[in-house]
């Protein structure tokens, strides 16, 4: 059975919002220049290009069989296999360059896409793909992707399938994407490294993917988990991966091994009540530098924050039991005690550095019509004075029951996942018009990259529901993750009145705690090396070195034990 989607035997949750739901979908005010729907139009099947409040995007049709893996999968279950009648991509380059430039737009996205009735468990496809911005698939793997050691590839995919569906979906590394089946279908290989180093993203081999030592029938942990992170001994003194159980009401840390080493178990796990529900959990260092560990916690809207080193649970933000009040957007303010919340069934909540933390409103309390349309979100948070506001959003104009995504950029934008309970295959609104949807957006709200994949096989013409209680049936995405194969440089300038050479930093992909990298600075004959610390979460890091005589140009490199990124800056 399916492990994380059911819906608890209990009457409907108590609306948190303190406000009516709204009649009808509400196209977000954020979504760049134009006015909204009015100036949208369908996008067709076969458009190249097409414009959207005011904003032109190349559109260009995915094909995931373009990559070996899936289309040797297709040919040979001929009759059996599933796939989208169309996926379109749509893409402003201008947009995801942002204040980067074009390396912004170089890197990958890591998408899992499964297909069937999520609440039973009747999953019929999955795929999950590394692609680049352009949609050029450059690596995909057909889910299951556990063998035995005797097996190859291409004699698995001759063999009968038992289709599962990854949730957990995390880099490890710059090279190393980690995947968290969502059921226990054979026997111990329910978490996966899947490895994309050496020439994997640019040939056509099939990319390694090794199961993770991490399977335990005493500790409930045999499928199911909603969330996987790899920390090392540096960090937290254990190097492993942390999960979670397949009651989604337990955290654990295992070691490379696989035996256990740290375990959390909430006080309240027996409680009458909401459920529990963790979907997203994250340890970091929190602003006042004390190891933390973030959880999301779906069935009570709140994220809570735990000690590491004591386990102890230091407060929770949102739904019944806040400890904090919170000011939303259009600054209406949910004070603790009045049993409301700014945020309802999120997902993916994240503590994403500087007191910020990002996450997916779903927006939907159980039974419809929901709260309101779901949403991405960015939130501070004044831990000492218990205060929470909603800085930011983008609202998805369509009500995604479950699942959904929200991560910051380098570039400021924000990437994400969505589905819509209802599908309006010629809306105008592209949003609402595809089963599944992977979006990149700018902060001043206006789309830069979206992937759209319309249903198999259901009404071009007609809308239609497509859930089962809360859970989607036909395709979705859970969560989508972006990386690089270079540090990305941005901003640097010369500035030869005071000899300053400056710039910025991100790492290549969004790690979790700080990196030791080293910058060399060569203005003329004079070079200068300095140790840097690259921020966690993408956050911004700034270098600035002083010359005496910085000559006509300026060579800036950067590199960590993995990776690197030099430029040149010109004096104008």
């Amino acid at each position: 059975a399916v492990v994380g989607v059911s819906v608890n035997a209990r009457s409907p949750d108590v609306d948190l919002s303190g406000r009516a739901p709204p009649t009808m979908l509400v196209l977000s005010p954020q979504l760049g220049p134009g006015e909204g729907k009015e100036h949208s139009r369908i996008a067709g099947a076969d458009d190249t290009e097409v414009e959207f409040d005011g904003v032109t995007y190349s559109v260009t049709k995915v094909d995931f069989t373009s990559h070996p893996v899936i289309s040797e999968y297709v040919a040979k279950n001929s009759d059996t296999a599933m796939l989208p009648d169309l996926i379109q991509l749509f893409w402003n380059k201008n947009l995801t360059d942002g204040d980067i430039g074009s390396q912004a737009s170089e890197g990958y996205v890591v998408l899992s896409m499964a297909h069937g009735d999520y609440l039973s468990g009747d999953i019929d496809a999955c795929y999950t793909v590394v692609m680049a911005l352009d949609g050029t698939i450059v690596q995909a793997q057909v889910a299951p992707t556990q063998v035995d050691d005797t097996t190859t590839q291409t004699q698995w995919l001759t063999q009968t399938q038992y289709f599962t569906r990854f949730e957990g979906l995390k880099m490890k590394d710059s090279t190393t994407v980690l995947l968290a089946q969502n059921t226990d279908i054979v026997g111990d290989n329910n978490f996966y490294s899947w490895d994309l180093s050496g020439d994997a993203l640019e040939s056509s081999s099939t990319a390694n993917v090794e199961p993770l030592p991490i399977w335990s029938v005493a500790d409930n942990v045999t499928g199911g988990s909603h969330d996987i992170q790899y920390v090392s001994t540096e960090e937290v003194g254990v190097d492993g991966y942390l999960v979670i159980n397949n009651n989604l009401d337990k955290l654990l840390m295992y070691n490379l091994n696989g035996t256990l080493k740290w375990e959390y178990t909430p006080s309240y796990i027996n409680d009458p009540g909401p459920g529990i529900h963790f979907n997203h959990a994250q340890i970091a260092y929190d602003k006042d530098g004390e190891l933390s560990v973030f959880v999301s916690v779906r069935d009570m809207s709140c994220i809570a924050k735990l000690n590491f080193t004591s386990g102890a649970e230091l407060w929770k933000l949102g739904g019944l039991y806040s400890d904090f009040n919170v000011t939303d957007l259009d600054g209406h303010r949910y004070v603790v005690g009045d049993g409301h919340g700014a945020f309802t069934h999120q997902h993916n909540a994240e503590y994403i550095g500087d007191g910020k933390f990002a996450l997916f409103d779903n927006g939907y309390n159980g039974s419809l019509p929901a709260v309101r349309d779901s949403r991405m979100v960015i939130m501070d948070v004044d831990e000492v004075n218990r205060e929470a506001t909603i800085t930011w959003e983008w609202q998805t104009g369509v009500h995604a029951l479950i699942f959904g995504d929200a991560d910051p950029l380098p570039t400021g934008n924000m990437v994400g996942t969505f589905w819509p309970a209802t599908v309006h295959p010629n809306s105008s609104d592209i949003r609402e018009s595809f089963e599944a949807s992977a979006v990149e957006v700018t902060h001043t709200g206006s789309t830069a990259w979206m992937l759209g994949v319309k249903g198999t096989g259901m009404s071009a013409d007609s809308a239609y529901d497509r859930y089962d209680q809360e859970a989607p049936v036909g395709w979705a995405f859970y969560s989508i993750e972006r990386f690089y194969t270079s540090l990305l440089i941005k901003g640097a300038t010369m500035d030869t009145s005071s000899g300053m050479v400056s710039f910025s930093v991100y790492n290549t992909y969004r790690q979790q705690f700080d990196l030791s990298a080293t910058a060399v600075i060569t203005c003329g004959e004079h070079t200068r090396t300095q140790p840097i610390t690259i921020a966690p979460h993408w956050q911004e890091t700034t270098v600035s070195q002083a010359f005496e005589d910085m000559g006509s140009s300026c060579e800036v490199s950067v590199s960590t034990q993995t990776n690197s990124a030099s430029t040149r800056i010109t004096r104008s």
